[in-house]
Formats: structure tokens, C-alpha cells, sequence
């Protein structure tokens, strides 16, 4: 996809800004915390048996390399998405106007995802997998990122993408439903095998709610 800004358009803010995105920021402060205490504890254990402060120190001297790991392997603390103000993402009352949705590719370019679902296909020639259009023709959309298409990061990350796009639909008044968006990432998804930071049921955007909003029930 040509085209594309490294920088969000006026009136777009990133899926991480979002009041939605702040369970996954929690759980991410809530597990470092955790690591903190069990490397504090290891320490106290090796200066015990031990009564050398340096060797007692290296467990804390890891910290901050774990904490680096876990952070960037988070795939919910880096959704490469953007909405606007009147998608149901950001404004829980009715929209004033038509809704867009845009994504972030490896280059760092934002653009404009148009209309149709997407889906992450392997990148023989570059390595990693690009986005494209969940169609006959998989539609090349530009290239997602240097990690493989099936990792469930990037899969969690495109179910988050392709959830955006139903809602923006419905705004905008189109025929698609999330339902039936649902129904096509059923290959796409690996909703349900996480990492423990990243434990639960569903990725945690309520959409049923959303849905129900924009149809007056």
C-alpha cells in the first residue's frame, strides 16, 4: 500500500492511548512488580547463604532486562492501530460523523486500512508477514512485521484490527457485522492460547457492548 504518514493524522490516537488499552498497560505493571519481588527474594536467599553482596546482586541486575523482555513481547502494548473520534473505541456516545481505522506497517507509515477485513500472510522474500485483504486475491496491503505469520502476538493484534473495522462498518453504515467478521478470522485468531501475562477469555474491547450501542438495543 503506497502512501502513508509516520505520523497520525489530526483526530487519530493510537489503540495504546485508549482508555481500552489500559487493562493490558496494568497487567504488564502488575507482572513486573511480581518479578520484582521473587528476584528481590532470590537475592535476600543468596546473601544468606552467602554473605557476598555482588553475588546476591545478579538476580536484581537481570531486572531490567526482563522487564525490557516483557514489555516488547507484549503484543497488547504495541496494537499498531489508530481510530478516531467517532469510532466506538473512543466515544461511547453517538458518532457525529463517518469513522476510519488506520495501521501502523513494519516501515513505520501509518495508512488508511479501507474497507474489507485483513489477514497476515507469510513474507517468503523479506522474511517476517505482511497484511492483506481478506479476499480471493489476499489484496497486498504492505508489509506487517519481521515476525512470523503465525505468532499469536501479531494473531491477537490483527483479531484487535479486524474488531476495529467491524465496529467502523457499522458506523459508517455498512452491511458487515462483527459476527461475520468473527466467522472468517476463525484460522487467524490464537485468541484463546496466551501468555500468562495475557491471561482471559477475550481480548477485553467488549464489542457486543459496542454493537448493541450503535443498534439502540
Amino acid at each position: 500500500m503506497k502512501g502513508g504518514e509516520h505520523s497520525l493524522p489530526s483526530g487519530m490516537r493510537s489503540f495504546n492511548e485508549l482508555s481500552l488499552a489500559r487493562p493490558f498497560l496494568f497487567r504488564f505493571v502488575t507482572a513486573s512488580a511480581a518479578v520484582l519481588f521473587l528476584l528481590a527474594g532470590f537475592a535476600w536467599v543468596l546473601y544468606s547463604a552467602t554473605e557476598n553482596t555482588i553475588v546476591s546482586a545478579v538476580p536484581l541486575m537481570l531486572l531490567p532486562a526482563l522487564l525490557w523482555w516483557f514489555y516488547h513481547s507484549s503484543s497488547m502494548l504495541h496494537v499498531p492501530l489508530a481510530v478516531d473520534m467517532n469510532h466506538p473505541f473512543m466515544v461511547e456516545d453517538d458518532p457525529i460523523g463517518k469513522s476510519n481505522v488506520m495501521v501502523r506497517l513494519s516501515d513505520g507509515r501509518w495508512v488508511d486500512l479501507g474497507h474489507g477485513r485483513v489477514r497476515l500472510a507469510q513474507d517468503d522474500l523479506l522474511g517476517g508477514c505482511n497484511l492483506v485483504r481478506d479476499n480471493e486475491d489476499y489484496t497486498f496491503l504492505g508489509h506487517f512485521s519481521n515476525r512470523d505469520s503465525a505468532n499469536r502476538g501479531l494473531r491477537k493484534q490483527v483479531v484487535l484490527l479486524n474488531q476495529a473495522l467491524a465496529l467502523r462498518d457499522a458506523v459508517n453504515g455498512e452491511e458487515d457485522t462483527i459476527e461475520q467478521a468473527r466467522e472468517r478470522e476463525g484460522m487467524d485468531t490464537g485468541l484463546l492460547d496466551r501468555s500468562w501475562m495475557e491471561e482471559q477469555e477475550s481480548i477485553n474491547v467488549e464489542p457486543e457492548g459496542l454493537m448493541s450501542k450503535l443498534r439502540g438495543e
